[in-house]
């Protein structure tokens, strides 16, 4: 039997067929990852991770991921209230993955976010990036005294011994901050660019990395991508995450345009930023206990029987200003 196929009929299909592709009605056609980093030369198709347009610093979030609440990951109380947990999907997936990791490797971490970019981007109080949806703040793992987990309520500042600044008790916990940030920088979809962090910090964590046997391109890759930010609060409270534009993503900026700098070098508590180390770096001071701690207050006398570790979601009694901002 002969079968007649239509002119007409023939262009129908296919368009039909070019249609059902284009906007992912056949998934299984191109792999998820291929298309997210074909990214908006497919069209239709670029929502299902967003689009980024701009730069952190001016731009714009359209269709991004919702970043949500997990077992292994909260969002830090004090940012809780207001829904500034959009991005694009590349650095959803790429948080919750580094969470799932990092429980992994410890079973009572839990990851704590701060903020993302609102959900159409644009300017966000208090921040000078976090416009289009490729930036994140990612809260640090402290650790009590006995090496308990603490969530406290707000980001918490540390000084480069590992102490936090005004909660006696609490320490940055150098081992699961260190699987975080291997997580981040080895992620199989998102490509990590910026990670900001205080110096002396990044110095503790690749240290840590070395003795703990990480691999050598595994501290390389986090060697260059953690830095102290010129200009800006040096992220000694927290990690700011940045990824790259996906590929081929029309409208998207990598870097942000230069801004005028307000003083010789000075950050913005009008400190000169501290240079970064190399990548082998010298083992750092151990916690030091106050050699005359503060006496307790009156209506509440010390316990010699009690640990001194804070309660879980105790804050500290000195914070830093509650966000940030980096200008990259």
């Amino acid at each position: 039997m002969v079968v007649t196929v239509r002119p007409l009929h023939a262009a129908v299909a296919a368009i039909t067929a070019a249609l059902s592709f284009s906007t992912g009605a056949f998934p299984r056609a191109v792999p998820p990852h291929r298309m997210a980093a074909r990214g908006a030369s497919l069209g239709p198709s670029a929502l299902r991770f967003g689009r980024s347009l701009g730069s952190p610093t001016d731009g714009h979030l359209v269709g991004g991921s919702h970043l949500d609440d997990a077992p292994y990951l909260r969002i830090v109380p004090v940012y809780a209230g207001s829904d500034v947990r959009w991005g694009l999907e590349p650095l959803v997936t790429m948080i919750d993955r580094a969470a799932r990791q990092v429980r992994r490797q410890f079973p009572d971490a839990i990851t704590s976010v701060g903020h993302l970019s609102r959900a159409g981007g644009g300017d966000l109080d208090r921040h000078r990036s976090h416009e289009s949806g490729r930036d994140a703040d990612i809260g640090f793992f402290v650790r009590s005294t006995t090496g308990r987990p603490l969530l406290p309520s707000r980001f918490v500042p540390f000084r480069g011994d590992g102490g936090a600044v005004g909660w006696p008790g609490a320490y940055f916990d150098d081992a699961r901050n260190w699987q975080l940030v291997s997580a981040l920088v080895t992620d199989p979809e998102a490509h990590v660019t910026h990670l900001f962090v205080a110096a002396p910090l990044r110095a503790r964590l690749l240290a840590d990395a070395e003795r703990a046997g990480a691999p050598a391109a595994v501290r390389m890759r986090a060697a260059e991508v953690l830095q102290q930010p010129h200009g800006a609060l040096p992220h000694d409270d927290h990690f700011h995450v940045r990824i790259a534009c996906p590929g081929h993503m029309s409208g998207c900026v990598e870097n942000p345009a230069p801004r005028r700098s307000r003083g010789a070098g000075l950050t913005a508590h009008g400190r000169r930023p501290v240079p970064p180390h190399a990548l082998v770096t010298h083992p750092p001071t151990p916690p030091v206990e106050p050699a005359n701690p503060p006496p307790a207050p009156p209506e509440a006398p010390a316990d010699p029987a009690r640990d001194e570790e804070p309660a879980p979601d105790a804050p500290p009694a000195v914070l830093a200003a509650p966000v940030d901002d980096v200008d990259g």
